[in-house]
């Protein structure tokens, strides 16, 4: 490669262009001119009494959120079948907390029409106030209530047990900085509950928990601490701990306060072997042509593919439109739902049953670094907000990555190496376009990949990385999880997703069918035992026609082919031409049905359930999850309950995927990719008359120039050998983020 000064930088290629749009399209985020005229619609509606955002408290009636809410899909279907006509209006969908009210509760309105809104029709009216996640007026309060409280009673306690203190700490400080729910169906109480954990505050906390937490009662205008944790023991209250404490009348603690270094094992700077010996730069991706993918807004075009996405900030990247060849594939693909279920010995590990969807997940993607996260050459998508924290939108930089890559592996090849076999070799490197986007909630992140591959195929791919959430060390719960240095326990825990998968495969009349793989035994005639038998494997078609037939839970002992289509399109041999779902990443949730917070994600009971579409069945979990599962505000297993008919409907999937994760000492500091993807794939069945990537100029074939007579030579059609006359543009990443810190660190 010429690297010379006199060098030109790479062709940057195909178009970006990330302005906002005046007239933003039917699946675009709500732009800021959509939000100023939301929000001054609804502060001018006297009925809703409304709180400024600087001002809001627990009892206030705010916005929580609003982000896109989609028209009917009927009426969005035939807009963009037409390309013409009456665009239908823009939409908004609004959380409001009315905690202003005697008997409080949460509204969801739809706002219409946007920008300039003029009315709003009720979505849901009935959620119980007791559903919402924690926010920031009540979180806030919390903290410093108990705070306050446990400093004054329990000071020297914590100073001789833990070598901290909650305030006038210096450099050793303990902190209250996470939280275990126990919603009603586990604590049997109607109360807002939840356990405030207590760690040492160095680089990463959450690797420095120690044994004493407070159970809060959310609904107390006090924040009353219900119950005290300390040394394995359960207290009523701070001054029964105390009074036990200075009587001699329990076992006492002493952990030392970890000296903050660079060796200390829950940082992440670089320690350990060095490795390479001399300072050799890892291999880097580029594009000697320039970016082949075109954006416009938050609309894609790659080679043969076409669609939109966005960030919503309830539910996380959504994708809409997938089209391949023109098309469409899927209407609509996006996470639902991430849950973590975590066991253990101590209350604050085992009513750790978390939905992250309870702290907006969308908000959570943000920052993504170049040359780490994403290829340098990617380019780096904002996503904006409605949070309770502004009147304004808020605006996320480097939100998603978008970026072709080539993954090293060929998508596919052939070698013939001898005149027997034909002689010839032909292959395609597997160049993908992915869209990413990393969620972090706390101590775990979640990498979500969309990837779209030559062959008519898409990947989802999850991905989990981050620290553990450790819990004190205690020799008793070996059952829970391994020690992993000195004072913690890795404790078991279960990741699990829920996505949705629209799919409109020749239009929205669908079927469901999957081929059923067995054996069969037949008379064996070649056989000279004249009794004998030949087992082989076969498949039975089986159409599904309700929706409680496509329920499926996997098992090893009847695998299948999940396939959707339309029963209008045939290819030339009359085999439907359908497209397959593929889950890679199934897990089946152990515990039981309808027993404690098992309710509230019982999308977790099906590896994949197949339902008919609905307006009113948009989404498989909600915010409320984290407290609701008593009377989910969505109960899942009231989508399959109806068993309605899905055959030539418009069919959703829904798709599930986990994965078990017992922590080991190698996930210190932080537990690393391999081994945690999880994947599902949508792939072309009968689709297409042949592989649809055989017309790619990335292929390559190598042959005799005589038909195969290699002693003739040999030309290879595609190979290109020519020097890159052109350098990758250079990662400045590094003196932008030093120039400005806010580019990646919260600094207000």
């Amino acid at each position: 490669m010429k690297r010379g000064d006199d060098t030109e930088a790479c062709s940057s290629g195909l178009n970006v262009d990330l302005s906002e749009p005046e007239d933003p399209p039917i699946f675009h985020d709500l732009t800021s001119t959509e939000v100023k005229g939301l929000m001054d619609f609804l502060f001018k509606q006297n009925n809703l009494n409304l709180t400024k955002p600087e001002k809001i408290t627990v009892k206030s009636s705010y916005i929580f959120t609003a982000e896109l809410h989609l028209p009917n899909k009927a009426d969005v279907v035939s807009y963009l079948a037409h390309g013409a006509g009456q665009k239908p209006p823009r939409q908004a969908r609004v959380i409001i907390f009315r905690g202003d009210l005697q008997t409080q509760k949460i509204m969801e309105l739809v706002v219409t029409p946007l920008p300039k809104p003029t009315h709003y029709t009720i979505w849901k009216d009935d959620i119980p106030f007791q559903y919402r996640p924690i926010t920031g007026p009540e979180y806030g309060k919390a903290v410093e209530s108990i705070t306050k409280e446990t400093e004054n009673k329990a000071r020297q306690l914590l100073l001789k047990s833990f070598g901290g203190t909650l305030t006038n700490c210096g450099d050793t400080c303990l902190s209250y900085k996470y939280v275990s729910p126990m919603s009603v169906a586990v604590s049997g109480r109607n109360r807002r509950l939840f356990w405030f954990w207590m760690f040492q505050f160095v680089e990463f906390f959450i690797l420095h928990p120690i044994d004493f937490a407070v159970l809060v009662d959310m609904d107390d205008p006090l924040f009353a601490i219900d119950k005290v944790w300390y040394n394995d023991r359960a207290f009523s209250s701070l001054d029964v701990l105390m009074q036990q404490y200075n009587d001699n009348n329990l076992p006492k603690l002493k952990i030392s306060f970890p000296v903050m270094s660079k060796s200390l094992f829950s940082t992440m700077y670089r320690r350990g072997t060095t490795v390479p010996k001399s300072s050799q730069l890892p291999p880097i991706s580029i594009e000697p042509s320039g970016r082949r993918y075109s954006i416009k807004g938050q609309h894609v075009k790659y080679m043969n593919w076409n669609f939109d996405f966005r960030m919503s900030s309830t539910r996380g990247p959504q994708l809409y439109d997938i089209r391949f060849q023109n098309d469409r594939i899927v209407y609509e693909i996006g996470l639902q739902e991430i849950s973590v279920f975590y066991s253990g010995k101590t209350p604050t590990q085992m009513f750790s049953n978390f939905f992250d969807t309870m702290s907006l997940i969308g908000p959570r993607g943000k920052n993504l670094v170049p040359g780490v996260d994403c290829p340098s050459h990617a380019t780096f998508l904002p996503a904006s907000h409605v949070m309770e924290i502004s009147e304004q939108q808020v605006t996320i930089q480097n939100a998603f990555c978008l970026f072709e890559f080539n993954t090293g592996m060929p998508l596919r090849r052939h070698h013939a190496p001898m005149s027997f076999h034909g002689t010839f070799y032909e292959g395609l490197p597997n160049s993908v376009l992915i869209l990413r986007s990393i969620l972090t909630v706390v101590n775990y992140s979640y990498l979500i990949d969309y990837i779209f591959y030559h062959t008519g195929a898409v990947e989802v791919k999850v991905v989990s990385t981050g620290y553990i959430l450790a819990t004190p060390f205690t020799a008793n719960a070996s059952n829970f999880g391994f020690q992993v240095s000195d004072n913690i326990n890795g404790n078991l825990h279960h990741h699990m997703f829920s996505f949705k998968v629209d799919v409109d495969i020749h239009g929205t009349e669908n079927r469901y069918r999957t081929l059923d793989i067995s054996t069969t035994e037949s008379a064996n005639q070649f056989n000279s035992d004249s009794n004998a038998k030949f087992t082989q494997g076969q498949f039975v078609v089986s159409e599904k026609k309700t929706e409680r037939e496509a329920a499926y839970k996997f098992n090893f002992d009847t695998p299948k082919y999940h396939l959707f289509y339309s029963n209008q399109k045939s290819n030339k041999f009359g085999v439907p031409k359908s497209y397959r779902l593929l889950n890679r990443g199934m897990s089946k949730q152990l515990l039981p049905e309808n027993v404690g917070n098992e309710p509230a994600m019982a999308w977790m009971r099906y590896q994949m359930a197949v339902t008919k579409r609905k307006e009113d069945e948009r989404t498989s979990s909600t915010i409320y999850s984290l407290m609701d599962s008593l009377s989910p505000v969505v109960n899942f297993e009231e989508f399959l309950n109806d068993d309605e008919n899905i055959v030539d409907e418009d069919l959703v999937a829904w798709v599930s995927m986990g994965v078990q994760h017992i922590p080991h000492t190698e996930d210190l500091p932080v537990t690393h990719t391999p081994g945690m993807d999880l994947s599902f794939f949508l792939l072309p069945y009968n689709y297409f008359p042949e592989d649809p990537a055989m017309g790619s100029r990335d292929s390559v074939r190598i042959e005799p120039n005589i038909y195969n007579n290699p002693k003739s030579g040999v030309r290879a059609t595609g190979m290109r050998s020519e020097d890159l006359q052109c350098k990758p543009p250079v990662n400045s990443y590094q003196q932008a983020v030093e120039a400005d810190p806010s580019i990646l660190f919260e600094t207000s």
